[in-house]
């Protein structure tokens, strides 16, 4: 770790008052990633003396672009007499200023999730619960990432953004300030309070509505109402269905380290355990694939639940140098 910066230096690092040796200083000491949680330690002390701070990206851009289309920018001094770009900023200080509004502005696009988004985290194989600002709970599922807004929802929308699977437990406000969970492929979930379970990754999206009521975003503009048991999914080709099922704890079985299968495609079954725990397992044979498995079964590492899947099905795991192979047993009595 390298030896701390001291607290007025990042001060005037945040307010934009920093020298540029001040900055590049401040630019390594972060790369050391032992650093980040004193930097959001000051930071936090920071925001809570400037909470009017907002910044003005669109304002700093527009000076940015009128600073390059300047008439003046584009005529050269003659090569006999040296440009000082010290006697420059003292006559134009305005100059200075822009400048040092190009320079928050580039910071602001390289930190802006890290200054105003905290990652809420579920890591590999693990369930992880979090209580949000305003009372909501959320259960995040294995290999999932939450973003919140790191000083608090405000008197607005409550917005964060889902990359995996969590379940919701949404509370009503006195403001009926609205609730949104942004996914993938602009997918957004608009609730006031209201319980309910989204999954948002690579393969597609889900929504699965325990109580309460949904306004679901979809992808150009389009817009639908979700009622208590109403389950929407996506595939991979963007085509969606909304189905009813009376079956909730399908959707909930892995706050319990549980698989719930019920007539479950195999190839399903494997992409689910690959989600969970963040393995390559892969059924190269197009038929295995489609067999079905039904049934509650625990598992708390891809070991346990492959072993289930071996002896159901009567399976070979065969672990290659960079993935896993289920296939059908040869000792299977069923196999021709």
């Amino acid at each position: 770790m390298k030896d701390s910066l001291p607290k007025d230096v990042l001060f005037d690092f945040f307010d934009g008052r920093t020298t540029s040796i001040q900055r590049k200083l401040v630019e390594d000491w972060l790369a050391d990633p032992h650093n980040e949680e004193l930097y959001y330690q000051y930071l936090d002390e920071w925001e809570s003396r400037h909470p009017q701070f907002s910044p003005k990206m669109d304002h700093a851009l527009s000076n940015y672009i009128s600073l390059i289309n300047n008439e003046d920018a584009g005529k050269q001094a003659p090569l006999s007499q040296p440009v000082s770009t010290r006697s420059i900023f003292w006559k134009n200080p305005w100059l200075y200023s822009a400048a040092a509004a190009c320079v928050l502005m580039v910071a602001g696009f390289v930190f802006r999730n890290e200054l105003l988004y905290q990652s809420l985290v579920s890591g590999n194989g693990r369930i992880s619960s979090y209580q949000l600002s305003d009372g909501t709970q959320v259960v995040l599922n294995a290999n999932s990432v939450l973003l919140v807004p790191r000083l608090g929802f405000g008197s607005g929308n409550r917005e964060v953004t889902l990359e995996g699977e969590a379940e919701f437990k949404v509370v009503h406000t006195r403001e009926d300030s609205r609730f949104i969970v942004r996914m993938d492929h602009d997918y957004v979930i608009e609730v006031l309070g209201t319980e309910f379970v989204a999954f948002s990754r690579k393969r597609g999206t889900k929504v699965f509505l325990t109580k309460g009521k949904v306004k679901l975003s979809l992808p150009k503009g389009k817009q639908l109402y979700m009622k208590p048991g109403n389950l929407f999914a996506t595939g991979s080709n963007g085509a969606f269905t909304l189905t009813s099922s009376s079956k909730p704890a399908a959707f909930v079985a892995w706050k319990q380290d549980m698989f719930y299968f019920d007539n479950t495609l195999l190839s399903e079954a494997v992409e689910q355990m690959n989600d969970r725990f963040k393995v390559d397992v892969r059924i190269l044979d197009p038929v295995l694939g489609k067999r079905r498995i039904g049934g509650v079964y625990k598992a708390r590492q891809a070991e346990d639940l492959l072993a289930i899947l071996s002896e159901l099905l009567h399976l070979e795991v065969v672990k290659h140098s960079e993935f896993i192979e289920l296939r059908t047993s040869v000792t299977n009595p069923n196999h021709e």
